[in-house]
């Protein structure tokens, strides 16, 4: 694939200093991250009333998401905080952490709805399926990371610390975090959906397609969500040719352009390499 796609790129996007964005992200996610929690703790303290969680919580994950997103292109989990190698949501009781999550990541970049993708089931099944295993994506990465690596690998302490933190938050305050679960399933749910199933499977054909809906959606999108996380899904196949790139920097591709299944290669941009990860780092 690569060298098969010859795109002009602006000297901005060729340039973009990566390292510039690393710090960025990762304010981003502590930001989202204790705006989550705030809402949380306002609805469990009867501040802000339990019917708003619903509409406040997918608004900020998907922010959330994003910068984590982010991080997860930029940063190894060795110099990064605790907080942040923890990846705390309270989405269920046996998470996995940031270095789970972004391997898993970076294998779905590298095999990209093919062979060895881990949402390749989630990528291939019919809609209403595909959405279940959205919602189920927690548990579904813990089991198979438990299969592949060892129960020893996920029983650890961070997966402790996590799980101490899911049942004391749910025992303070069960209608509240009930609520809030529920939110933040169901926008677990309807990410994954988009990101997985909606833009790497088109009427039984797999791999890396354009955003449908029109422009419609676009404005929708930007007007709900902002303008960052409706981005990523419209340039999710330059996402892919460039992972290693901003979604600010990602040139837009043409609408017809598809991308096959399987390892897409590296691309080098004026010397930076942006290719994915090599299978070795896995």
């Amino acid at each position: 694939m690569q060298g098969a796609v010859g795109l002009e790129m602006t000297r901005r996007q060729r340039l973009w200093p990566v390292a510039n964005t690393v710090l960025r992200c990762r304010h981003a996610t502590l930001l989202w991250s204790v705006a989550l929690y705030g809402l949380l703790a306002l609805g469990a303290f009867g501040t802000l009333p339990l019917w708003a969680l619903p509409a406040l919580i997918p608004l900020v994950y998907v922010r959330l998401a994003l910068a984590l997103h982010e991080m997860m292109h930029r940063c190894h989990p060795a110099g990064l905080p605790v907080f942040f190698r923890l990846a705390i949501v309270l989405e269920t009781p046996w998470a996995l952490g940031y270095r789970e999550h972004r391997l898993l990541h970076l294998r779905h970049h590298r095999f990209n709805a093919g062979p060895g993708d881990p949402e390749l089931r989630l990528i291939a099944a019919p809609a209403l399926q595909a959405f279940w295993l959205a919602c189920t994506v927690p548990e579904r990465s813990t089991l198979a990371w438990a299969r592949e690596k060892g129960l020893s690998a996920v029983l650890g302490p961070a997966c402790w610390v996590r799980a101490a933190l899911f049942l004391a938050v749910a025992w303070a305050s069960p209608a509240a975090f009930l609520v809030y679960w529920l939110a933040l399933r169901l926008s677990i749910g309807v990410s994954g959906f988009c990101f997985h199933h909606l833009l790497h499977s088109r009427q039984g054909r797999l791999g890396t397609f354009p955003l449908p809906g029109g422009a419609w959606v676009m404005r929708a999108g930007r007007w709900l969500f902002g303008r960052g996380p409706m981005l990523i899904l419209a340039r999710h196949r330059a996402h892919h040719l460039w992972p290693g790139l901003a979604v600010d920097a990602l040139p837009d591709l043409p609408d017809d352009l598809e991308l096959p299944p399987g390892q897409l290669g590296g691309v080098a941009l004026g010397g930076l390499n942006c290719g994915v990860e090599r299978p070795a780092r896995s």
